[in-house]
C-alpha cells in the first residue's frame, strides 16, 4: 500500500473516530463514514476494488450490528476493525476472512487506545467549564476544537502506520495479546452477528404482528438458497414492500386520493381562499 492511500485512510478514519465534530458530528461521522459498509466502500473505490470492499464492509458491518456502548463503554473499537482490519484484507485480496481474522483482536487494542485518547482529552471540558464561567463563548469553542489535536494525531497516525506497514506490523501488535484472549475473541466475533440480527428482529417482531418474522424467514432462505447477493436481496425486498403496501393499504390510498379529487371539484379548482 503507497504512503498516500494509508494517510487517505488514516484520514477516513479519524472522520469516523466517535465524538469527532465534523460531517455533521456522529450523524455524519460515527454513524456515518465510521460504518464498516460505508467506510470498507470508499476504501474499495481507492483501491480499485470495489466489489472486495462492499463484500469486507457488510461482513464487518453485521459484526458490530449488536455493539452497543452503555454509559460510553466501548466493548470492541469497531474503527480498529474497519480502517486497520478492513483496509488491510481489501489492499491485500485476502477478503472477508482475513478481514474477521484481524478485526476481532483489533477491536479489543481499539479499546485500550481510545482510553488513551479519552485520558488525554479529559483536560478539556474543564478547559471548557473555566471559559464557560467567564462567560467566553470563543473559548468554548476553542476547547472543543482543541480536544480534536490528541485525537487527530493519535488516530492517524495508529492508521497510517498500520496500512502503509502492512499485515506483518499489525500481527507483530496482535502478537502482544495472550493466545487465550484472542481465542475467546475470535469466539465472540462468530457471536456478534447473530446477536445483532436478534436486536434487529426485537424492533422488527412486536406483539400482534409475529406473522412479520415470515419476512426474515423468507429473505433467510433466498441468501442461503440461492445466488442472491445483498444487492438483489435488498431490491426484492423493496418489491415485496411495495407489493405489501398496496394489498394492504391500497383502497386507503385511493380513498385519500378521490376524497382530494372531490375537494378540488367542489372548491373549483382554485387552490387558494380568496
Amino acid at each position: 500500500m503507497a504512503l498516500w492511500q494509508a494517510f487517505m485512510i488514516g484520514i477516513l478514519g479519524y472522520f469516523g473516530v466517535n465524538r469527532t465534530p465534523w460531517f455533521f458530528g456522529q450523524s455524519g461521522g460515527f454513524n456515518g463514514i465510521g460504518q464498516p459498509i460505508v467506510a470498507c466502500t470508499i476504501m474499495g473505490v481507492m483501491f480499485g476494488k470495489v466489489p472486495e470492499g462492499l463484500a469486507v464492509g457488510v461482513a464487518l458491518q453485521a459484526m458490530y450490528l449488536g455493539v452497543i456502548q452503555p454509559g460510553g463503554a466501548l466493548p470492541s473499537d469497531r474503527g480498529f476493525a474497519t480502517f486497520i482490519g478492513g483496509s488491510l484484507a481489501i489492499a491485500s485480496g485476502t477478503g472477508v476472512e482475513g478481514a474477521i481474522a484481524l478485526a476481532v483482536p483489533l477491536g479489543l487494542m481499539g479499546v485500550a487506545l481510545f482510553q488513551l485518547c479519552m485520558t488525554f482529552n479529559s483536560y478539556f471540558p474543564h478547559l471548557g467549564d473555566k471559559a464557560a464561567a467567564k462567560g467566553d463563548c470563543n473559548g468554548i469553542a476553542r476547547a472543543q476544537y482543541l480536544a480534536q489535536v490528541p485525537t487527530f494525531l493519535i488516530y492517524v497516525t495508529i492508521y497510517t502506520m498500520a496500512n502503509y506497514l502492512g499485515v506483518s506490523f499489525v500481527e507483530g501488535m496482535i502478537s502482544m495479546l495472550p493466545a487465550q484472549i484472542i481465542k475467546a475473541l475470535s469466539i465472540m466475533g462468530k457471536i456478534l452477528p447473530a446477536i445483532g440480527f436478534a436486536m434487529l428482529l426485537q424492533y422488527i417482531v412486536v406483539r400482534g404482528k409475529e406473522w412479520m418474522i415470515g419476512f426474515f424467514i423468507m429473505g433467510f432462505v433466498l441468501i442461503i438458497g440461492t445466488s442472491f447477493n445483498i444487492v438483489s436481496l435488498t431490491m426484492f425486498g423493496v418489491g415485496v414492500a411495495i407489493l405489501f403496501v398496496v394489498a394492504r393499504y391500497g383502497n386507503e390510498l385511493k380513498g385519500g386520493l378521490g376524497n382530494k379529487t372531490t375537494t378540488t371539484a367542489n372548491n373549483g379548482g382554485d387552490d387558494y381562499d380568496e
